[in-house]
């Protein structure tokens, strides 16, 4: 009775594309812990009376902080790409790999409007990396896996569905706007982890939940992380050699989007809409894999590339160029009129500064943007384009891309003592650049 029965063999459970998918990501997905020091003001009505019994004044209380996040290698020397969010104000940020090294990370880059950040560590070895899904769209409804450490629960997989797309999230007094919605499982620990797709792609970075609700978490899409990468990786910002172009992606091409005047690439005869088939002989159809080569160039370097121009096939060999390295105070003086100096705990403490972190002006040029804006030598910067001031490599890439007539917003700390208080307040002052 049974002999025109055929039994399907019982499914391998590792034939599943989830299991596939999570085993590929899961050595390219990191622990996040980062450290804060918390300092408590100097002004206190006590600050005087310490001051005359012991002659100097108390030593601000500092304080640790601590959290939990989680990120994503984008790239076999070490760049993860986290939340802004996670890193913002940290003094230190531990990375534990999947293999248990830990490492520390420095912070490159972050954007707080699209609340991500690049961070590079530096590891003894090629490490495993994700790869970005191309600008194909996320489906709605298409099966996700969320990757992260929620509550420092290492390497925790949750799997859901994209519920919705370009959506609008507003935390605090920033909104996002075009992101993913999911009902996978997003903890706290999971922000900056990876949203995968079933082939082991990179659709998004986890960012947040609803807390008011279950099943409904968000993430940023991998079109904006790309985009984000590819503006951070360049030769100029990674490795200060000076290159000239700026690449983009079209019709599933990569072409020359912009050239700067008397740029290597400039004079080397390179021109906009040229459409790229080969650098140094190997065809990148990935806009990001080609940042990622250009970055590890050296001073001295060439490029070779091989463009369409038109109905012509030509090439061209551009000698890369040294960079100066970027210095905040050099920047503030060029571009503001202003003279600047990292402000110290010794320093702040010494000119009775209540805060220890930030940057005081010394000196004010005539008939600069800062003069005209009335700054004064002995006011302390403590934000700029509404960043914290704390890395100063960062600070000086940010400031590397303000053009003239740009307009920089800048937080000012004004201090005035009345007797034994000291009041302090924070204004803004836009200065555009010269």
């Amino acid at each position: 009775m049974l002999a025109g029965i055929v039994f399907a063999a019982p499914l391998d459970p590792q034939a599943d594309p989830v299991v596939g998918a999570i085993q590929k990501v899961v050595p390219a997905v990191v622990n996040l812990s980062t450290e804060r020091l918390v300092q408590r003001s100097f002004a206190d009505p006590f600050e005087e009376l310490f001051r005359q019994f012991f002659g100097q004044g108390r030593r601000p209380r500092v304080e640790g902080a601590q959290s939990l996040g989680s990120g994503a290698l984008v790239d076999e020397d070490g760049w993860i790409v986290t939340n802004f969010h996670v890193v913002q104000r940290a003094t230190k940020i531990h990375v534990v790999l999947a293999d248990g090294t830990q490492l520390e990370a420095k912070v490159v880059s972050g954007d707080d409007k699209n609340d991500l950040a690049l961070l590079k560590i530096e590891a003894k070895k090629k490490l495993p990396f994700l790869e970005i899904a191309s600008d194909r769209e996320t489906l709605l409804g298409e099966t996700v896996i969320a990757v992260g450490n929620p509550f420092g629960l290492e390497h925790t997989v949750t799997k859901g569905i994209i519920s919705a797309k370009h959506r609008a999230y507003t935390a605090g007094d920033v909104t996002f706007n075009d992101i993913l919605q999911t009902d996978a499982a997003i903890n706290p620990g999971n922000s900056g982890g990876p949203l995968i797709n079933t082939r082991g792609q990179l659709i998004g970075i986890n960012m947040a939940i609803l807390s008011q609700a279950q099943g409904i978490g968000f993430a940023i899409p991998a079109k904006r992380v790309g985009e984000m990468l590819a503006t951070w990786l360049t030769t100029e910002k990674r490795a200060r050699l000076w290159l000239g172009l700026r690449f983009a992606r079209q019709n599933d091409r990569l072409v020359v989007a912009d050239v700067q005047p008397d740029s290597p690439a400039a004079k080397a005869g390179l021109a906009t809409g040229d459409v790229v088939l080969l650098v140094d002989g190997v065809k990148y159809s990935d806009l990001l894999q080609l940042q990622r080569y250009l970055i590890r160039k050296k001073p001295g370097d060439s490029v070779k590339l091989e463009v369409e121009h038109g109905s012509k096939r030509r090439a061209y060999t551009v000698a890369l160029a040294a960079l100066p390295k970027l210095a905040v105070p050099d920047l503030f003086r060029s571009k503001f009129g202003l003279q600047v100096q990292e402000l110290t705990r010794d320093l702040a403490e010494a000119l009775g500064i209540p805060i220890a972190q930030g940057l005081l002006i010394t000196d004010v040029e005539k008939n600069s943007p800062a003069a005209t804006a009335s700054l004064r030598r002995g006011l302390v910067i403590t934000h700029v384009a509404g960043e914290e001031v704390q890395l100063m490599d960062r600070l000086a890439e940010r400031l590397g891309d303000v053009k003239t007539g740009d307009a920089v917003s800048l937080a000012i700390l004004l201090m005035e003592r009345r007797g034994n208080l000291l009041i302090q307040q924070t204004v803004s002052v836009a200065l555009k650049a010269r």
